[in-house]
C-alpha cells in the first residue's frame, strides 16, 4: 500500500512540475558583454583587446525585417560590426566570424559570413552613417535565406546565410575604445519604386529576353551593372533596370 501511495505521489508531483513548466512564459531577453547599454545606445567598454557584442532579444521576421545601427563614434579604431546571429551567439566573437553569422563591418567595408575572413563587400562608414540589415524572407528556401545590407538608406548588397530553427537575431560588435552607436530595431526601409533588382545570368536565353524587352517594347530599357557586392554566390550578377519613354 505505502508503494502504491508513493507512486501516487511521484506521479503527481511530476504532474504539477509539467503544469508549472507549460504555463511559465519567460520573456525574451537581449544579451550582450562588455558594452554599455542605456536606452538604444550601446557603448563599448572593454579595453579594445576583447570583443564586445550585442544581440536582440528576438530575431528578425516577417513582420519586423529590418534594423538599422547609427554611428554616434568610430572610437579609436572603428571596429564595428552589423549583421545577424544565432540565438546563443558567443558574446566575445564579433557577428559574422561564427557559422550560422552574418555581418557588415565598418571599418573596412567587408562581408564576414560565419568566417574570420571577410571579403570585400561595400563603402567604410564613418560617424554619423546608417548601417542597416534585413531579410528577403521570400527567398528564404530550404535552410537558406537572402541576407541584404543598407548604407544610409541605400542597398550595399546581398548574400545567402544558412539559417537556424531559431531564425537570425540583429547583433552589433564592438572593439576598440569609444565606439558607440545608437540601434533601431523597429526601423524600416523599402526599396524604391523606380528601382528594382533583376538577376541576370549568362545563359544566352536570358539576355535574348533581356534585349528583346528592349526592342520590341514601348519604352527603353538601360541596364547597368551594380557594384561588385551584388555579385551572387552562384556566378551571377544583379542589374538594375531603369526605364524611360522612347521619343519619336
Amino acid at each position: 500500500m505505502d508503494d502504491i501511495n508513493l507512486h501516487h505521489r511521484f506521479l503527481n508531483w511530476r504532474r504539477r512540475i509539467r503544469e508549472r513548466e507549460m504555463g511559465e512564459v519567460r520573456p525574451a531577453q537581449e544579451r550582450f558583454m562588455r558594452l554599455l547599454k542605456n536606452g538604444d545606445i550601446l557603448s563599448y567598454q572593454g579595453n579594445s583587446d576583447e570583443v564586445g557584442c550585442y544581440v536582440a532579444p528576438q530575431p528578425l521576421s516577417k513582420g519586423t525585417c529590418y534594423f538599422e545601427v547609427t554611428i554616434v563614434d568610430t572610437g579609436v579604431r572603428g571596429t564595428i560590426a552589423v549583421g545577424l546571429v544565432p540565438k546563443f551567439y558567443r558574446l566575445d566573437h564579433q557577428p559574422g566570424w561564427l557559422p550560422y553569422s552574418v555581418a557588415y563591418h565598418a571599418v573596412n567595408g567587408k562581408l564576414y559570413n560565419g568566417n574570420p575572413l571577410g571579403q570585400q563587400f561595400g563603402p567604410k562608414c564613418a560617424r554619423g552613417d546608417r548601417i542597416g540589415c534585413g531579410i528577403h524572407f521570400e527567398n528564404t528556401e530550404a535552410g537558406i535565406t537572402t541576407v541584404f545590407f543598407t548604407k544610409n538608406g541605400k542597398e550595399v548588397g546581398s548574400v545567402e546565410v544558412p539559417v537556424t530553427a531559431e531564425g537570425l537575431f540583429p547583433a552589433v560588435g564592438m572593439h576598440s575604445l569609444g565606439e558607440e552607436v545608437r540601434v533601431d530595431l523597429q526601423a524600416e526601409w523599402f526599396l524604391e519604386e523606380d528601382e528594382s533588382m533583376m538577376m541576370v545570368d549568362s545563359h544566352e536565353d536570358d539576355w535574348g529576353r533581356l534585349f528583346d524587352v528592349r526592342a520590341s517594347g514601348t519604352k527603353n530599357l538601360q541596364v547597368l551593372p551594380l557594384p561588385i557586392g551584388h555579385w551572387n554566390e552562384m556566378g551571377n550578377i544583379a542589374y538594375k533596370h531603369v526605364w524611360s519613354s522612347v521619343g519619336h
